[in-house]
């Protein structure tokens, strides 16, 4: 892997999270509130009643919306997305806006997993053909929840930890979803193929986290019939 990189974890995602929580304030109150409410209309139309997934799923596909809302959905408002409006409008101090610009070239996409160690794992960014360097705190709760293994197709939003050191970036993610094996080899052809295209892919990773996330919560059903999974097939087809 990389040559070590010493990046003070806990300052840095504290200031992180503080920044982000003024932006969710900013975007989702006055002009705003109903933008978001809109937006998680649209989000989660295809993913089945709310009421009915399960607590965890809800949880984290909640996560995924704000991530998603924040810094790709375009408001009718603004004509942009809530996370540019707060930087044009120089909302929150100067050291959070530097924090929240980077964050409006995250990378969401599709990575397998290459490595990994101790608080770092080795991604190669399937859809842009990148090994990129996460960062994490092992001994966290969410952590050892994720249970990654090597091999593993995860659909993730990496942020940026700083841009200071020439040798090697590093990226941090919130939390993330894993592809069930057995379609590894379906999106990595659907991935060779849009590789090639000069876009950020939202609309084939909105499909594919609707796909993820409804495959969760159906697993069982899929394991016990056997049957193939037509999520994953409709993406190919769509999309391969």
């Amino acid at each position: 892997m990389h040559a070590k990189l010493e990046v003070n974890l806990p300052q840095q995602k504290n200031l992180w999270h503080r920044a982000f929580d003024r932006l969710l304030q900013f975007a989702s109150t006055g002009v705003l509130e109903k933008e978001i409410l809109q937006a998680k209309e649209i989000f989660f139309s295809k993913l089945g009643r709310a009421h009915e997934m399960k607590e965890e799923l809800y949880e984290t596909a909640s996560q995924s919306f704000i991530e998603w809302y924040l810094f790709n959905y375009r408001t009718k408002v603004f004509l942009k997305s809530p996370a540019v409006t707060y930087l044009t409008l120089e909302q929150g101090d100067a050291e959070e806006r530097l924090v929240l610009h980077r964050s409006l070239f995250d990378h969401w996409s599709l990575f397998e997993v290459l490595e990994i160690e101790k608080d770092r794992i080795l991604l190669n960014d399937l859809l842009f053909s990148r090994q990129r360097v996460v960062i994490y705190d092992s001994e966290a709760p969410e952590a050892r929840l994720w249970q990654v293994k090597l091999g593993n197709i995860l659909q993730a939003r990496l942020f940026l930890f700083n841009e200071d050191n020439q040798n090697e970036e590093v990226y941090f993610f919130t939390h993330l979803w894993i592809h069930p094996a057995s379609e590894n080899e379906t999106l990595k052809k659907i991935c060779v193929h849009r590789m090639v295209l000069w876009t950020r892919h939202t609309e084939f990773l909105l499909a594919a986290f609707e796909a993820v996330v409804r495959t969760h919560g159906i697993q069982s059903q899929i394991t016990s019939s056997r049957a193939h999974n037509w999520m994953y097939q409709e993406l190919s087809k769509r999309y391969g």
